[in-house]
């Protein structure tokens, strides 16, 4: 059944997008991105040149042109939609490297083209899309980028089948197509990538599949689900940083019969990168290292003596802890001369902006303060921040 496309006030319609492509005009909101500050002086210096059709499609693209640099560290052509569910240059290339040598993939719901991008010399890819704009902005990217990669108009969920795929739904207001479509499609292929949001509910992935969940080591971005000949049945993280790729996994049977020991914390609190929280792996590393869980409902962990190497875990030193009153949190900053706080939560609702304001700490010296669950009691946690591993 064809899955329905969706028009939001994020997208641009396809006689935007046509405008956008013309090289001179990428290169005017090249020439004008500095008024970006002044909009009310940009818009009229666009009203000598443009009409209004014109007009808003350059300033829908001027504002989303620095963001599209740091994503993907060049101009390429989209609108807000499709630069927000485009995947960035440095997971892509991730992913990219996936691929068997050769493989040839149909990009389905391919948008401005973030999952072929950056596909190494001898893959090709072939994208699909509901929308012509997708299809224009995916042609026209690929042209900038030099690469041989083309797109064309066509439902997903009617392509023959062939090599590999890779995927990459709707998410506003659910999945589109939906996961049963997709794993029915995924039938006609050898194997393929889904990619999903992070907090898709991990009871409807079939046993079989393997798992990543994939992000930096601020940030968990994606869960890419693995299937056909990619699948082994593991669950790993991955996070893509600067300084080099780290990853982690587990056989998903062996990661459900891990307990870690909860008790109160010892010297060190460690709070794993959220790649780990995602995918429950911080059971296993954590395992692997002797730390405890503080709470048997919460990711944060704790040890006496801090391995030298305690990767995918940031660790704190302990300070002081208090209960979560207002009162005793004031008095316990007050105490060690407190000033700058970051705070950080987990099994605590709180705004931290807005508790630190009113909390409103006075003194010099700066911490981490923790507004958690320790054996099922709210605490504060005073801390200070060690090397990042």
């Amino acid at each position: 059944m064809p899955y329905a496309p969706a028009h939001e006030e994020h997208s641009l319609p396809l006689e935007a997008v046509e405008f956008l492509c013309k090289k001179e005009n990428s290169e005017i909101a090249n020439e004008y991105l500095p008024l970006l500050k002044n909009p009310l002086k940009l818009s009229e210096k666009l009203s000598k040149k443009f009409n209004l059709q014109e007009r808003r499609a350059l300033m829908h693209y001027i504002e989303i042109l620095p963001k599209i640099r740091e994503k993907f560290g060049l101009d390429l052509i989209c609108d807000r939609l499709s630069f927000e569910q485009a995947t960035a240059k440095d997971i892509s290339q991730y992913k990219a490297s996936l691929w068997p040598s050769g493989a040839k993939i149909a990009d389905l719901c391919c948008g401005m083209g973030g999952d072929s991008f950056w596909l190494p010399q001898g893959i090709n890819a072939t994208g699909a899309d509901i929308l012509p704009e997708r299809v224009l902005m995916f042609n026209e990217n690929m042209e900038r980028l030099g690469t041989p990669h083309k797109a064309i108009l066509q439902n997903a969920l009617e392509i023959a089948g062939g090599d590999f795929f890779c995927i990459d739904p709707a998410r506003r207001g659910g999945l589109n197509p939906n996961f049963e479509s997709i794993l029915e499609l995924s039938k006609k292929f050898c194997g393929g990538m889904i990619k999903l949001p992070p907090a898709y509910p991990e009871n409807e992935f079939p046993n079989d599949c393997s798992i990543i969940y994939l992000g930096n080591e601020n940030d968990c971005r994606e869960c890419l689900v693995l299937c056909g000949a990619f699948e082994k049945g593991m669950l790993s993280a991955v996070t893509v940083c600067e300084n080099g790729i780290f990853e982690w996994q587990q056989k998903k049977d062996e990661l459900q019969n891990i307990k870690l020991d909860t008790r109160k914390p010892g010297v060190f609190i460690l709070e794993p990168n959220p790649v780990l929280v995602r995918s429950h792996l911080f059971l296993s590393e954590a395992k692997k290292h002797g730390f405890w869980q503080i709470d048997s409902t919460l990711a944060y962990t704790s040890c006496d003596n801090l391995p030298s190497q305690h990767n995918g875990f940031t660790a704190y030193k302990i300070i002081d802890q208090s209960s979560l009153s207002t009162n005793k949190v004031k008095e316990m900053l007050r105490k060690h001369n407190a000033g700058k706080i970051t705070l950080k939560k987990r099994g605590v609702e709180v705004v931290p902006e807005a508790e630190i304001r009113r909390l409103a700490p006075k003194g010099e010296r700066e911490f981490i303060l923790f507004y958690t669950r320790i054996l099922n009691e709210k605490r504060a946690i005073l801390a200070k921040s060690m090397a990042r591993q």
